[in-house]
């Protein structure tokens, strides 16, 4: 089968620097593309990322991407205008040397591991990792290696992976030093719970590489607890009703309870029993609540009710407050008024 444009389109034409077809639509994702014909069919005038997100139905965060990667590439500049003059004589040289941990300050070793020291970086991020399109590409087929990780990496986040995600994991095995099984191991756990944006991800590595997480046998332990920690955060989400994310301060009541091996049976029996004295359901009154307990010894749901009784106004399974009547009874009880206003409205009549 053959494929012709249709002549009923030419009415209006916009053009397309040739470099965009020649040397860049392999390495574009679809979402970059997108961004960049709606520049140019825009040229015009400024158009601003949010207008991009709306008139193209994408993320903010593929905009965002797409204009990082035209930059790189020197397609389109800081103002979002179309740059067609040729590429700069540095797309034609060897790929740069990358940063290493070798240059610049590294962790200090002689600090606890569960004590986190992410400012002994000068890089907090990938940001200011500048590397081409073309560079990438040349890092993968110059090493089987990273060609695995990107390969690996493409297949754990599908239609997710774009430049600035290849480019996040390169800057983390070359600057912070990461083992390739390590990062793999982080992008699988993040992706696994749907956050798996470069900015997520290289948060937890950077923590990873400051407490020296960088075996494989030690990502999948520190994953683990990673899981079991978000675990416990949805059932004490649950039990206080949340229907969103914690707030920062929230989040440290409950990070605080994990440390204290609160069990969230123990936390959702608080919680009932902060309901029964008639008090607004505070995490901060609730933690009064907790720490009393721990003083007293009482470590489990049975222990609290053998010294307080069960709770008789909410159901932590529902999140409602229960009867405190009989609904049977009331109902007998309206059957009677309504027969004796009958009455009296029957008398009065006749």
């Amino acid at each position: 089968m053959e494929y012709f444009i249709s002549t009923g389109c030419w009415g209006e034409l916009f053009a397309v620097p040739d470099a965009v077809v020649d040397k860049y639509i392999k390495l574009a994702s679809g979402s970059a593309i997108k961004v960049l014909l709606y520049i140019l069919r825009n040229s015009n005038k400024r158009v601003s990322k949010s207008e991009i997100s709306v008139a193209l139905n994408i993320s903010d965060d593929d905009v965002n991407d797409a204009f990082t990667f035209w930059e790189e590439v020197k397609i389109i500049n800081q103002s979002g205008t179309t740059d067609v003059s040729p590429p700069t004589s540095s797309e034609n040289k060897a790929p740069a040397q990358t940063q290493t941990k070798s240059q610049n300050a590294v962790p200090d070793q002689t600090k606890s591991p569960n004590t986190p020291d992410t400012q002994s970086y000068i890089q907090r991020s990938s940001s200011n990792f500048h590397i081409t399109p073309s560079e990438l590409t040349a890092k993968k087929e110059s090493s089987k290696e990273i060609q695995n990780m990107f390969d690996i990496a493409q297949q754990t986040l599908g239609n997710m992976i774009n430049h600035t995600i290849l480019k996040s994991l390169l800057w983390q095995h070359e600057y912070l030093g990461l083992n390739i099984d390590v990062i793999l191991t982080l992008l699988q756990y993040c992706s696994s719970i749907g956050k798996a944006s470069a900015a997520y991800i290289e948060a937890i590595a950077i923590n990873w590489g400051a407490n020296n997480i960088n075996t494989f046998a030690k990502a999948q332990n520190e994953v683990q607890r990673m899981a079991e920690l978000q675990n416990f955060a949805h059932k004490v989400s649950s039990a206080f009703g949340l229907k969103r994310a914690p707030t920062p301060n929230q989040q440290k009541f409950i990070d605080e309870w994990s440390k204290k091996e609160f069990s969230a049976d123990l936390i959702s029996c608080a919680c009932e029993r902060t309901i029964d004295l008639n008090k607004t359901l505070t995490m901060n009154y609730v933690n009064a609540i907790l720490v009393n307990w721990s003083k007293e010894g009482i470590t489990t749901r049975e222990s609290a009710e053998a010294t307080f009784g069960k709770g008789n106004y909410y159901n932590s399974s529902s999140g409602k407050t229960e009867q405190s009547y009989n609904i049977s009874e009331f109902e007998k009880l309206a059957v009677t008024f309504s027969g004796n206003i009958n009455d009296e409205i029957t008398d009065k009549k006749y």
